[in-house]
C-alpha cells in the first residue's frame, strides 16, 4: 500500500504513528488529534507521546494537541481548588513536606476568620490573688481546683482560645492548666524516644490526671486528632465539658460520644464560660462574697487512673473480704 493511498482506520491508532502520515493526509492528522486528544491529554504519558510522535512531520498537529492540554488542564486545576488532602496538599505523600526552621510562635495571633470567639470584655476580669495560668515545661502550681484547656492547637493554627478562657475563668481561684506553649521547635520528631515530645505529652498526661474539669474546645478550621483521642480518653471521667461547633469535621462524632456518655455539650465558646463554672461547682467549688474559696485552698494529688480490669479485680477483692467478715461474725454469734 502506497502512502498516498493511506487513510484513517477507524481502530485506535497511536499517536506515535502519526509520523508516518504524508503532508497531503494533514488535515486528516489535525481532526484525528482534535478528537482523540480532548479524551487523553488529561494524561502527561500521553500528552508526551503526541509530542514525541508528531515533532518531526506534524508540528501544527501538535500545537494543537498542546493547546488544548493547557486548556483542560487549567480547567482541571481551577475545579479542583480547595479540595486538596489538607494532610498531603495533593502531593500524594504525606512525607513530603518540608518542617520550617527555627522555632514556631503558637502563641502568635490567629485571624478569627470563622468568628468562633466573641470580643473579650471590657474591661477585662481582675484575676483573682490565687489566679494561676500555667504552661508546660514548668511544673504547674496547683490549687485545690483546676481546669484544663484540651482542645485544638494544631502548631498555632486553631484561634488562641485557651488565652481568652483564661482571661475569662481568671477571677476564680482556681489554676488553669493550658498545652499551649509559647514556642515549639518544628524539627522535634512525635515519637516517644525524643524527649522534647516526650516531656510535653508527659505534662498534659499528668495536668489532665490532676484537672478538676477538663474542657474541649474543636476549632472549625483544624482537624485536631490529638483533641479527640483525647476526648475518647476522658470521655467517662464525669470531668468533661466540650465546645464543638456543628462547622468542625467530625462534630457529628463528637456530639453523638457526649450524649452517649452525658457530657455537657455547647456549640459557642460564650457558652462554655458558664458550663465550666457549673461543673467546678458540681465538683465542689464553693466561693464566699468576696469571692474567695471556702475552706483552705490546697491541692489534693489525685491518683493516677487505673484501668477498669484493675478496678474490678479491686471490686471482687473487696466483696470477699467482706463476705468472710460477714461469716466471722455470724460464727461469732454461735
Amino acid at each position: 500500500m502506497s502512502l498516498a493511498s493511506f487513510s484513517l482506520q477507524p481502530s485506535y491508532i497511536t499517536f506515535a504513528r502519526s509520523a508516518t502520515f504524508p503532508k497531503s493526509g494533514l488535515c486528516v492528522a489535525r481532526k484525528r488529534v482534535q478528537q482523540v486528544a480532548g479524551h487523553l491529554v488529561r494524561s502527561n504519558t500521553i500528552a508526551t507521546t503526541i509530542k514525541g510522535g508528531a515533532r518531526n512531520n506534524t508540528s501544527t498537529a501538535t500545537n494543537i494537541a498542546t493547546e488544548n492540554h493547557n486548556t483542560i488542564n487549567m480547567a482541571s486545576k481551577k475545579d479542583t481548588t480547595g479540595s486538596k488532602c489538607q494532610t498531603c496538599k495533593g502531593t500524594g505523600n504525606v512525607g513530603s513536606s518540608v518542617k520550617p526552621s527555627g522555632a514556631v510562635d503558637i502563641d502568635q495571633k490567629v485571624e478569627d476568620i470563622y468568628h468562633q470567639l466573641p470580643a473579650l470584655p471590657s474591661p477585662l476580669p481582675k484575676p483573682h490573688r490565687d489566679f494561676v495560668h500555667c504552661k508546660p515545661p514548668g511544673a504547674p502550681t496547683y490549687r485545690k481546683f483546676s481546669v484544663f484547656t484540651a482542645g485544638s492547637i494544631e502548631m498555632g493554627k486553631a484561634v488562641q482560645w485557651q488565652s481568652q478562657m483564661a482571661t475569662m475563668l481568671s477571677p476564680l481561684p482556681i489554676t488553669v492548666n493550658n498545652p499551649r506553649r509559647g514556642n515549639w521547635d518544628p524539627t522535634v520528631t512525635p515519637e516517644a524516644k525524643d524527649a522534647a515530645f516526650r516531656q510535653q505529652v508527659e505534662w498534659e498526661l499528668s495536668a489532665l490526671e490532676q484537672a478538676d474539669v477538663i474542657c474541649f474546645f474543636f476549632d472549625v478550621n483544624t482537624m485536631s486528632p490529638v483533641t479527640l483521642l483525647e476526648l475518647g480518653i476522658w470521655a467517662a471521667s464525669d470531668k468533661v465539658v466540650v465546645c464543638c461547633d456543628p462547622r468542625y469535621w467530625r462534630s457529628g462524632n463528637v456530639h453523638i460520644v457526649c450524649d452517649r456518655y452525658g457530657i455537657p455539650v455547647v456549640d459557642t465558646f460564650a457558652e462554655l464560660v458558664p458550663a465550666i463554672e457549673k461543673m467546678l461547682v458540681e465538683k465542689g467549688m464553693q466561693l464566699d462574697q468576696n469571692g474567695d474559696l471556702v475552706g483552705e485552698n490546697k491541692h489534693i494529688e489525685k491518683p493516677r487512673p487505673k484501668k477498669k480490669s484493675v478496678l474490678e479485680a479491686e471490686v471482687s477483692d473487696l466483696h470477699r473480704q467482706i463476705a468472710a467478715l460477714q461469716a466471722q461474725l455470724g460464727k461469732s454469734k454461735v
